[in-house]
């Protein structure tokens, strides 16, 4: 059978996105499957994996998701769906061209937008099936007439609960004749709950009022007394991103959370001890199960919809009044304080996802097909047609998924290439040439890469190839890459320099390295602040000799370069601590806005070494952590007698390389 599946865009790592590849990933194994993209490039994102014998075809390559190439609102989607706006006129005429003439079997829509496209385009003998991936109860009120008018058009509509299907215009539904069935959303199950303990609380959705991102942030604050070791990581876009990044501010959680300005991978639940779902209402279960899928424990409000739907209490997580703060907190606490209850709802929580795992998914909706009957419904006639017969195979896309051990190690899985005998890692550094190979067991799927042995490798990138037995290299592609073992450093204790390496999805999609080699270095660790002073505290590793006068530099960036002495620098068997002093740089500016690198140096004179935060997971801090600004009033005439006062405004940020730095910047 072709089936089709129609979605907004595969372009990004979204929610909607990864319902389309998982629900591609459960058919394409009996069926030929096309994901239909309405906007965007055709080439999908790295990260929804989507299986190489499942087809894409864009409708409009060149336009993005949230684009519009023409002025024209659309006529197809019902006016006032929470969808309208991301279609015009010229969505329509493409996605009636596409339907009208691709022959396929089966049509799935997965959005209420889609599905009204759907319901009234001719599709020539398909079965027209939409999945509605929010209560129909969230739609306005003006909506739900015309919503049900149009899908008595369809086959099947696939609810989001069974809850949902109770709502009355369901039951409409099913007095036309249209069949009505629950069928969960599909998710990626983890091969395993045994991953590594991160110390990272994940809390993911859109900014917006009802997510409650707020009372996630104070219930978390409440946490570090009893829990100081663990990082919160909030995911999403939307509106409230600034009022987000001033609480944070506000609670003195700048050096214990970070935000994305994304939504959230698999792979990032995967990465979490704990996922925070804090919404005091859902439109759907999926943000939870796909915690649960990944083998991650969730601490989730009781809403319908929700947790509710999938979970019970302490079956893979615990549930918590809505708006209830004290509460949160102390289901947090549980969890961070018992590391065998989280081990033990690791387990519970893939046991309750995998009921909507790709396969068990893929038998339901086969089920559905099998029981509708093409064009039985709706204007376009009862011929059904046959045809479509077993899936293509699977195109061969070298790709390779990573998952970073905390004893230094790294699993490599292959896809898409045969034959393969080593995996080659190849740096780009100029001038130097140098590879690392690593041999391939498993029938030439698997291979582990010793990130000591990556130590020859010099600062900057690298590139990984799968090479067969003739020597020919194939360039891998960024397939999953997990990285929750990354903030371990114990296997960097026998080596005499400082050696990390991250791996990450270049611009084009394909598995690159982020290499960093250095005599030495000055790991950074917390950040505090007081009235006139930065706290800082961190390790050492290198080619350190404490031994003369230890001391805080600051070096301007700009010209006349200058380093200065900052603060007083305390040693302890591998540690640091430093106090520095906000008053040298914000007297010593020459300029209304410039920039300061922080230094260390051990007093015996060696060159100086910058403070960084590295030995992490992150291969780039400065987007997704942000420290508070000190403020206060400096002289303004730093060339002769005080004529005035300025305000002066010095705030610490990472650069590129995850360094700390300064930027002072006199406001007026």
């Amino acid at each position: 059978m072709n089936i089709d599946i129609l979605v907004h865009t595969l372009a990004t790592d979204s929610i909607g996105a990864r319902a389309a590849a998982r629900l591609a990933q459960s058919l394409a194994t009996r069926h030929r499957v096309t994901v239909v993209a309405a906007r965007g490039a055709a080439a999908p994102h790295p990260a929804l994996r989507l299986p190489g014998n499942v087809g894409v075809l864009a409708l409009a390559p060149s336009v993005g998701a949230g684009d519009r190439d023409d002025d024209s609102t659309s006529q197809l989607v019902i006016a006032g769906d929470p969808e309208f706006r991301r279609y015009n006129r010229a969505d329509d005429g493409r996605l009636r061209k596409h339907l009208s003439g691709s022959g396929a079997d089966a049509v799935v829509a997965l959005s209420s937008a889609l599905g009204a496209v759907l319901a009234q385009c001719r599709t020539p003998h398909a079965r027209r099936i939409a999945r509605q991936p929010a209560p129909v109860e969230r739609l306005p009120e003006s909506v739900r007439a015309r919503w049900t008018e149009l899908y008595r058009e369809l086959d099947a509509v696939v609810p989001l609960s069974q809850g949902d299907a109770a709502a009355p215009e369901y039951q409409a539904l099913r007095g036309a004749g249209v069949e009505v069935r629950h069928i969960a959303e599909p998710v990626l199950l983890a091969e395993s709950p045994a991953k590594p303990s991160t110390g990272v609380v994940i809390n993911a959705g859109r900014l917006v009022s009802h997510r409650r991102v707020d009372l996630a942030l104070h219930a978390f604050a409440r946490t570090h007394d009893a829990q100081p070791g663990w990082q919160l990581r909030v995911f999403g876009t939307g509106p409230l991103r600034r009022e987000t990044r001033e609480l944070v501010t506000a609670l003195g959680l700048h050096d214990r959370v970070l935000l994305f300005d994304r939504e959230a991978g698999e792979g990032d639940y995967y990465d979490a001890d704990i996922a925070l779902v804090t919404a005091e209402r859902l439109d759907s279960a999926r943000p939870v199960l796909e915690s649960l899928a990944q083998a991650t424990p969730v601490v989730a409000t009781d809403v319908p919809y929700g947790a509710t739907e999938v979970l019970s209490e302490g079956h893979g997580g615990l549930l918590v009044p809505v708006g209830d703060v004290d509460a949160t907190a102390r289901a947090l606490e549980r969890y961070m304080g018992d590391e065998l209850l989280r081990t033990a709802h690791r387990t519970q929580a893939l046991r309750t996802a995998r009921p909507a795992g790709t396969e068990q998914i893929g038998d339901a909706y086969e089920e559905l097909l099998t029981e509708i009957k093409a064009g039985a419904r709706g204007r376009w006639g009862q011929r059904r047609r046959t045809g479509g017969g077993a899936p293509t195979e699977e195109r061969r896309l070298p790709t390779a998924d990573c998952r970073v051990l905390p004893d230094g190690m790294w699993e490599i899985t292959l896809r898409g290439v045969s034959g393969t005998r080593t995996v080659r890692v190849k740096e780009q550094v100029r001038g130097s040439e140098n590879t690392v190979d690593f041999p391939v067991g498993n029938g030439g799927t698997e291979a582990r890469i010793d990130a000591r042995a990556l130590a020859v490798l010099g600062e900057g990138r690298a590139d990984l190839y799968a090479v067969d037995g003739r020597g020919k290299e194939s360039r891998l592609r960024y397939g999953r890459c997990t990285l929750g073992g990354a903030r371990d450093v114990g296997h960097l204790g026998d080596l005499n320099h400082f050696h990390w390496v991250l791996p990450y999805a270049s611009e084009g999609g394909y598995l690159r390295l982020r290499v960093w080699s250095r005599p030495s270095h000055a790991e950074l660790m917390t950040v505090d602040y007081d009235d006139d002073r930065l706290r800082l505290t961190g390790w050492l590793q290198g080619q350190w000799q404490p031994g003369g006068e230890p001391l805080l530099l600051l070096r301007r960036r700009q010209e006349p370069a200058r380093t200065l002495p900052a603060g007083r620098v305390r040693f302890d068997n591998g540690w640091f601590g430093a106090e520095l002093n906000m008053s040298e740089a914000m007297r010593s500016r020459l300029l209304m806005r410039e920039n300061w690198d922080v230094l260390l140096t051990d007093g015996t004179g060696g060159a100086p070494v910058r403070v960084a935060r590295i030995a992490d997971d992150q291969v780039v801090r400065r987007d997704v952590q942000r420290f508070p600004e000190l403020v206060r009033e400096e002289p303004t005439d730093l060339f002769g007698p005080d004529a005035g006062r300025a305000v002066v405004g010095l705030r610490p940020y990472f650069t590129a390389d995850n360094e700390l730095s300064l930027v002072v910047t006199e406001h007026h």
